[in-house]
């Protein structure tokens, strides 16, 4: 049975009448001229003239057959036996391959290429008949068999033609061939064939992979068909990334967000309006030109209203393919951070609730004070932030108390006591994974020797946008005694001495962060509760450390595993 891949070729075959047009177009009437001394010669002019015809004729059929034979050999004919004198053959094992990605979505004038990639499909039904098997592998993950080694039959085609379907996560191409191969080497049938219909993206099937499987189904015995369908709207640009530059987010304050744009052609600049839409409103537009197999970036700045868990989208004007058109990004942004203040020192005694007073006023803060000695009836995990200040001793379970506090997403600010017991201290300061204490120096309340505030890590986000230049200078804080700290691997000093020594201690990694002040809050050992930069910093440290009780968020491609592990919860539930 003869069958043909691309029948629609087979139109060519009217190209062969065209040296018969030749032909008969060329042909003229010889002018007859009587002359009586070559009438004798009438003879041999005859019999040279049937010559002539019979090399033209000749021609002509030759022309024909050379164009019939093109026309042929692109229409891809492939010969089964089971018709006429060959209807006796041996039945097929044939695994059609189907790469059923998102491209399939492509929009084009004459429909989509899914449309193209079933009608592709649909040809091959002629090529097989009654006594053979037919398998089909849809080769996004996770691979999907619409057919399983199912007898041929009529209606087969139409029934797994409908569940050809573009899906949304990648294909693995040279693992789908894989399978194919191992399908045929099981097959005890002598006829074996494989089938792959795509639109061979060179991401999904590089050339020298498909060599390879090619050779090693030669070598099977195994045939091996590649049936193309081609991409005509190259107008594609897709959002490949989004992101939000801001590392401390805060209301009524600018938003940074950035994208990045791809443009698929392979010789025009395309332009696109990029949209930002924020908890399903439209709240930015931007234009933006991207130079042929090229990647640009957008950024909007904003300035943010919203609060809670805010959902984010960037979207792309309409164009080829519309499934690329689109990025999703959150963030969550507190309504109010919930601090808890134990302090040792008398009310009156401690500057924190005046620096943080502004926060107070427009309903940042959800402050509590209480005494230390009484932390044993709180329950520490309805809050955001815990304060400690004034401490010298801390009991062991204290401690732990704190400890599980961090394991579980909150963060504590540790300001120390003026005369700290060095094994109760060590054990804090090891357990919450700050560091080690070693020592003392200065003297509080003699203001004739000190060090001041110096340097600092102004690329965390506490100072961002903090200062107007990348690398400010701090003016000068006078700080006259603290604590020595040696910093464990996973503490940052965020702000130094004069001479190296660490003044404020970050430590992070075990769920929340602990931040520790090497020196009290006190007059007597420092000059920063009166000066203003106290008021920045306490206000970003506490709302920085609350933000980060939420888990930040983390790029997630369709198709890849996500697990959320929910502790502590008390109902009633609300997972939206």
């Amino acid at each position: 049975m003869l069958n043909f891949l691309n029948p629609t070729v087979l139109l060519g075959l009217a190209a062969a009448a065209i040296p018969l047009l030749i032909h008969l177009l060329n042909r003229h009437r010889a002018r007859e001229i009587p002359f009586s001394t070559i009438r004798f010669l009438k003879q041999l002019e005859k019999k040279q003239m049937r010559h002539l015809r019979i090399r033209q004729l000749l021609l002509l059929l030759v022309r024909t057959l050379i164009i019939v034979c093109l026309v042929l050999a692109f229409a891809r004919p492939t010969f089964h036996a089971g018709a006429g004198l060959w209807r006796d053959r041996s039945p097929i094992e044939a695994v059609i391959v189907l790469d059923n990605t998102l491209s399939l979505n492509e929009v084009r004038l004459t429909g989509t290429l899914l449309e193209q990639l079933r009608a592709a499909f649909g040809a091959l039904e002629g090529v097989f008949g009654s006594g053979d098997r037919i398998t089909v592998v849809q080769a996004s993950l996770p691979m999907k068999l619409l057919a399983d080694r199912s007898p041929f039959q009529p209606g087969l085609w139409s029934q797994i033609s409908k569940k050809i379907e573009p899906n949304a996560l990648r294909s693995d191409l040279p693992a789908a061939l894989g399978l194919a191969l191992a399908r045929c080497r099981e097959s005890s049938l002598l006829n074996r064939e494989v089938y792959l219909i795509s639109d061979f993206q060179a991401t999904a099937l590089p050339a020298n992979r498909l060599k390879a499987l090619a050779e090693a189904a030669a070598r099977d015995d195994i045939r091996l068909y590649a049936l193309p369908i081609r991409h005509q709207n190259l107008e594609n640009l897709s959002l490949d990334s989004v992101a939000v530059l801001n590392r401390l987010i805060e209301r009524n304050q600018s938003l940074r967000v950035q994208a990045w744009v791809s443009n698929h052609h392979p010789r025009k600049h395309l332009t696109s309006l990029v949209s930002l839409l924020l908890n399903g409103k439209r709240v930015a537009q931007e234009n933006i030109t991207v130079a042929p197999e090229q990647t640009a970036t957008v950024t909007f700045r904003i300035t943010l209203t919203e609060e809670g868990f805010v959902s984010g989208a960037l979207e792309l004007e309409s164009d080829a393919l519309m499934e690329d058109n689109h990025r999703f990004f959150n963030f969550y942004l507190p309504r109010q951070v919930k601090v808890l203040h134990l302090s040792a020192v008398q009310p009156r005694e401690s500057f924190v609730p005046f620096i943080i007073r502004p926060a107070l006023e427009q309903h940042i803060f959800a402050y509590r004070q209480q005494p230390l000695v009484s932390w044993t009836g709180t329950d520490f995990s309805v809050f955001d932030v815990l304060i400690v200040e004034g401490f010298n001793r801390m009991s062991g379970a204290l401690i732990s108390r704190l400890k599980h506090f961090v394991t579980q997403g909150g963060s504590v600010v540790l300001i120390p006591g003026p005369a700290l017991d060095p094994e109760s201290s060590a054990a804090l300061l090891r357990e919450l994974g700050v560091g080690s204490l070693a020592g003392r120096w200065g003297q509080s309340g003699e203001k004739n020797q000190f060090l001041t505030l110096q340097k600092a890590r102004w690329n965390h986000p506490l100072f961002e946008g903090l200062f107007e230049t990348d690398r400010p200078r701090l003016n000068p804080i006078e700080v006259y005694s603290g604590y020595r700290v040696k910093p464990a691997g996973g503490a940052t000093p965020l702000i130094a001495l004069s001479d190296g020594t660490p003044f404020l201690l970050d430590a992070a990694g075990q769920g929340g962060h602990v931040y520790l002040l090497t020196s009290p809050l006190a007059l007597s050992w420092n000059q920063l509760p009166v000066k203003g930069f106290v008021v920045p910093l306490f206000y970003r440290l506490i709302y920085y450390a609350g933000s980060q009780r939420v888990q930040a968020g983390r790029h997630i491609l369709t198709g890849q595993s996500f697990t959320q592990v929910f502790e502590n919860l008390k109902p009633p539930f609300d997972f939206t």
